[in-house]
């Protein structure tokens, strides 16, 4: 079957034995035909590489189309925005899927993906990109949505998230990190900011540079506000202003979940105070384009949001 899109995925793991790996072999096991795998292990030591490699060869041979770029930058800070740069740059497909390692699914969502990417026709139209909304866990709903896994049912429709067991959802992001767009643009814009490192805020600054050339409404009051963590009871911050990208995505029922983890030590992972504060003069500096006309602003949706990127 011929690829339509690239998934993907950064990853580093202190050892072959971590939670990390262990969720790639998963999510691996998901990805369905039409799909291509990209493996962008940034910077893990040596015997993570191999296991990864390892890992690769198995696919191989239940023909899976996987690849593994390994970066030699063990001895700098986990970065994301370059992770991601370098698996676009090796995708041999016209649209590109970023897939943290901790997002899950299964096979018959990615399936519904695929029909959706189709639709959106990002092969030539790079200003359909959007969001895949993802729907962030506590620790039980982890537990039961695997349980769920384990036996090869989708855990719970998120087109309505009324119907969401109580407690199990920290929050649900529509205008996430996991964004789809149409590979030649992202290489022509220059990919995801480098300056940004570890994990924060890299994925809001490419969505502002997208939405700013491809708007679609009229960007809210206080768009360049971090709104924090929460309910978004109107409509107001780039938050809610990016969810937008990811509704109809959420209605077509292509929502993934990111499973619960405690927090990730080491690596310089975390850098939310200083990449918020490259994104706050980054908006400042490149602001959003003249707002749309009236007639064509349609954001009637509320949004459940929270500190994610």
């Amino acid at each position: 079957m011929q690829q339509q899109a690239s998934i993907i995925i950064p990853v580093r793991a202190n050892m072959a034995s971590s939670r990390e790996l262990a969720r790639l072999e998963t999510l691996l096991t998901c990805i369905p035909g039409g799909y291509e795998a990209i493996i962008v292990n940034d910077g893990s030591p040596r015997a993570v590489g191999k296991w990864i490699d390892r890992l690769v060869e198995k696919q191989h041979r239940v023909s899976r189309p996987i690849t593994s770029l390994h970066l030699r930058t063990r001895f700098k800070k986990f970065s994301l925005a370059r992770a991601r740069n370098r698996g676009a740059e090796a995708a041999n497909t016209p649209v590109v899927l970023f897939h943290d390692v901790d997002f899950l699914a299964v096979t018959t969502v990615y399936q519904r993906l695929l029909v959706y990417i189709a639709q959106q026709e990002l092969a030539t139209k790079p200003e359909n990109f959007f969001c895949v909304p993802v729907a962030f866990l506590t620790e039980p709903a982890t537990q039961h949505f695997m349980h769920a896994f384990n036996q090869g049912n989708e855990a719970w429709c998120f087109r309505n998230r009324q119907q969401l067991p109580k407690e199990s959802l920290q929050f649900l992001v529509q205008g996430s990190s996991c964004i789809v767009m149409n590979r030649e643009d992202l290489l022509s814009i220059g990919g995801h900011d480098e300056g940004f490192k570890g994990h924060g805020a890299e994925d809001f600054e490419l969505l502002h540079r997208l939405s700013c050339r491809f708007p679609i409404a009229e960007k809210p009051p206080e768009y360049e506000r971090n709104m924090g963590s929460g309910m978004a009871n109107e409509y107001r911050g780039f938050r809610a202003y990016f969810a937008l990208y990811g509704e109809q995505c959420r209605q077509a029922g292509c929502t993934l979940v990111h499973l619960w983890h405690p927090k990730r030590k080491g690596f310089g992972y975390y850098r939310h105070k200083q990449n918020f504060k490259r994104l706050q003069q980054v908006m400042v500096t490149h602001p959003p384009v003249e707002r749309l006309p009236s007639s064509q602003v349609s954001p009637t949706v509320l949004l459940v949001d929270n500190e994610h990127g």
